[in-house]
């Protein structure tokens, strides 16, 4: 009977071990959207966004959470504690840089934990609606690359996404860029202004510049577009000192044709 009952107990544990494991939970859910967000005080301000979301364990054996992987640079995973044991839960905290972007706004993260035998780990989404008075698109004047004595053209285009309209007060390119526009310049809501941006090309080597843009509004400090490029020699050659990585050549191919195989050898 007691060989038995020894039996029963050692088939109970075997069997609660077999179910017990970790489960992750993301209180909440898992998409976190921080709704509208209007950029004020600049209107290319690079604004970080900051949440802290609670990751607990509902299961019955501890959680090991591994590693929080993102999806670019711009998410920053923040974990309180990788160990959480049944019952217990941990902060992740997350900055997300929105940059210059505008409008919606999906980027995403990874948790990898022993929760997932798969290792194909928990994915959880950020969302934002960045409203931005002002927005440039490009967000740079990217100049194509010229020869030495050639003009370079590039252009961005300016958008008044607000219900009032906004007079530039100041238009000021920098370190000989030139442009089309000149302050004082009114974009009433909903309309664009286009500037054209040149560049002549007096000597080989990189560049860069920007425009200054004012705006007559105390909430908006003045900002920089930026403008840049590359100028070449006559002969096509770069700056000697711009080091540049040269691709690694491609291996050659081997002939697509199969060896004739061998006849098989009779047995003896």
């Amino acid at each position: 009977m007691k060989r038995f009952l020894l039996v029963l107990a050692i088939a109970a544990v075997a069997a609660s071990l077999a179910t017990a494991q970790p489960k992750l939970e993301i209180v909440g859910g898992e998409t976190y959207d921080w709704g509208k967000v209007v950029v004020k005080n600049n209107p290319l301000k690079l604004v970080t966004l900051e949440t802290e979301v609670t990751l607990k364990n509902t299961g019955n054996k501890t959680l090991i959470i591994d590693t929080v992987r993102v999806g670019c640079g711009c998410t920053t995973p923040q974990l309180e504690s990788k160990v959480i044991e049944p019952g217990k839960s941990t902060k992740l905290r997350i900055g997300l840089n929105v940059g210059l972007n505008s409008g919606e706004l999906l980027k995403n993260l990874t948790i990898y934990s022993n929760a997932d035998p798969q290792n194909t780990g928990r994915i959880m989404y950020l969302k934002a609606n960045i409203v931005r008075p002002i927005t440039v698109q490009p967000t740079a004047c990217n100049f194509p690359e010229i020869k030495v004595g050639e003009v370079a053209r590039s252009s961005v285009t300016l958008k008044n996404n607000d219900t009032r309209p906004y007079t530039i007060s100041m238009l000021f390119p920098t370190k000989g860029i030139q442009i089309d526009k000149h302050a004082p310049i009114t974009i009433n809501p909903g309309d664009t202004l286009q500037i054209n941006a040149t560049f002549e090309g007096k000597e080989r080597g990189y560049y860069n510049g920007n425009i200054i843009v004012k705006i007559d509004d105390p909430d908006y400090v003045p900002f920089e577009i930026a403008a840049y490029g590359n100028v070449k020699g006559l002969d096509g050659s770069d700056d000697p000192s711009v080091i540049k990585i040269q691709p690694v050549p491609a291996q050659k191919k081997e002939s697509a044709t199969a060896p004739t195989p061998e006849p098989p050898k009779k047995k003896k």
